[in-house]
């Protein structure tokens, strides 16, 4: 690329004469030596130094954006930079003098060196490893329960902890979401019904009062309604968007690590994080059945009562798949209808969806939402009641998690945890 313009040249004098000079430093620094002659390439430099120059013909190059870059058959990769000068301001005498400075190739010591790394990681953090890995798995064993997946999951931590430096940030930022699973998993070790009481005929009659309408000459529910008049095309679409409650919202956060600051990343996740820890408060304060259980049980509390996947049950129907039947099966608590997480997560989508700056982004994030609010309460999963509390507790986590990075110290925590991933 040249650097020189004969319309400007005292310009270009004031911004190459000062980098002239480093340069020249630098070069005493690290063991080059020049004559006392103005020579771009003085015959001084050794052949057997890290930088190896030579003049070279302009042609035998390739011109590239960031300059001129040709490999030779020995994979030896030189740079090839237009240095222009000038005796005078009338441009008498102009001289070319391109430079090329040859890059080694990488090595069989660039694997040592991260092996090297590896090695010293786990050195510095032996302690801490064996100490988490402890208390995880006699987490598991003795207490909760382990399963092939919680195996999985530690195995696929630990191979990206040393796999690569990129794998292992990527590893401790993804340390939130499976706080979260962790915390999911233990909700089973103390059932809410047994801290609380069981909301069921209250809730449904708020839900008739607030949100009822008139179906044949009597009060019913949304639930109601589309149990009695539901669609196959309206099965599908509202099974396939409450499928994506979970993966969307977590995609849109990869993305806004991989494309946008980690700090947004953090924001998203750790609102993500919030957002669960409320909603799990708010279950045992307010243990409350779904509208399917009403339809199935009636108002009384069966503590056996398994899950159902209720209105998604003609979505298995219509194509064949067993995605919810086998879903539901494995659903042990009930009563954890308020608040509406489904309805939660993609409203975390909406709050930072301007972090994409993509207005599309945006308002997808907006129509997805209104979608799975929708799914939520055609399924006979939520009332509405459940849905708008679900959107109240993603905004609430919004708010606090803003408040709470204020406070200096959790700044501080923020700002460490920034540097690791």
């Amino acid at each position: 690329m040249r650097y020189f313009s004969p319309v400007h040249p005292r310009k270009w004098s004031r911004i190459f004469v000062p980098v002239s000079s480093l340069f020249h430093q630098l070069g005493n620094q690290i063991g080059f030596r020049s004559t006392t002659t103005y020579e771009p390439l003085a015959s001084e430099y050794q052949s057997d130094s890290s930088f190896q120059t030579r003049r070279a013909p302009h042609e035998s190059y390739e011109l590239h954006s960031n300059g001129i870059i040709k490999q030779d058959g020995t994979n030896s990769i030189y740079h090839q930079l237009d240095l222009q000068s000038r005796n005078d301001e009338n441009n008498n005498d102009t001289n070319s003098n391109p430079l090329i400075l040859q890059l080694s190739p990488p090595s069989s010591n660039d694997f040592l060196i991260h092996s090297d790394n590896r090695l010293l990681f786990l050195k510095d953090n032996l302690i801490l490893l064996v100490f988490v890995s402890s208390i995880y798995f006699l987490w598991f064993i003795f207490i909760a329960g382990i399963s092939i997946v919680h195996v999985l999951i530690y195995i696929a931590l630990f191979v990206s902890l040393f796999l690569s430096e990129r794998t292992r940030r990527f590893a401790l930022a993804i340390l939130i979401y499976l706080t979260y699973l962790l915390l999911y998993d233990a909700l089973h070790l103390v059932p809410n019904y047994t801290v609380s009481n069981i909301h069921i005929k209250d809730v449904y009659l708020m839900e008739k009062k607030l949100f009822g309408i008139y179906s044949n000459g009597k009060m019913i529910t949304l639930n109601e309604y589309f149990q009695q008049n539901h669609i196959p095309l309206l099965d599908v679409f509202t099974g396939i968007c409450y499928l994506n409650w979970i993966p969307i919202p977590v995609a849109y956060s990869l993305y806004l690590y991989r494309y946008k600051t980690k700090r947004d990343y953090m924001d998203f996740a750790f609102t993500f994080l919030f957002t669960n820890m409320l909603g799990f408060v708010v279950y045992y304060i307010i243990p409350t059945a779904p509208p399917w259980y009403v339809e199935l049980y009636g108002f009384e509390f069966n503590i056996k009562a398994r899950g159902n996947p209720a209105g998604f049950i003609h979505f298995d129907e219509v194509t064949g798949l067993k995605i919810f039947s086998s879903m539901y099966s494995k659903n042990a608590n009930v009563f954890a209808a308020i608040p509406s997480l489904h309805a939660a997560y993609p409203l975390i989508t909406v709050l930072y969806g301007s972090l994409s700056k993509k207005l599309w982004l945006h308002i997808t994030f907006v129509i997805f939402t209104l979608c799975v609010w929708f799914s939520a309460v055609y399924s006979r999963h939520h009332y509405v009641l459940d849905v708008l509390a679900g959107g109240m507790c993603a905004m609430s986590a919004f708010v606090l998690y803003r408040i709470l990075s204020r406070v200096p110290a959790v700044n501080r925590f923020l700002a460490a945890y920034n540097k690791l991933i």
